[in-house]
């Protein structure tokens, strides 16, 4: 047994370098598609409508604003 790992040992030496290479090019890879993929994923203009939305509802949900605006157009 001790025979065959000492035979083995330059063979693995070898190889080892460049099997650490292919998996780093490997997740490499990996990492650049899934950048990809969730840029593209959702369009720019959503973030800003979503914001957009959420300050009109929450301007809509304020109880002091509604009835401020309802009594300011009552007296023009």
């Amino acid at each position: 047994m001790t025979t065959l790992i000492m035979q083995a040992a330059p063979f693995v030496g070898a190889v080892a370098p460049a099997l650490q290479a292919f998996y780093f090019r490997f997740l490499s890879a990996l990492d650049a598609f899934a950048e990809n993929r969730i840029r593209n994923a959702v369009p720019e203009c959503e973030p800003h409508r979503a914001a957009r939305e959420i300050i009109r509802y929450r301007r809509m949900t304020k109880s002091d604003r509604k009835s401020s605006a309802n009594t300011a157009q009552a007296a023009r």
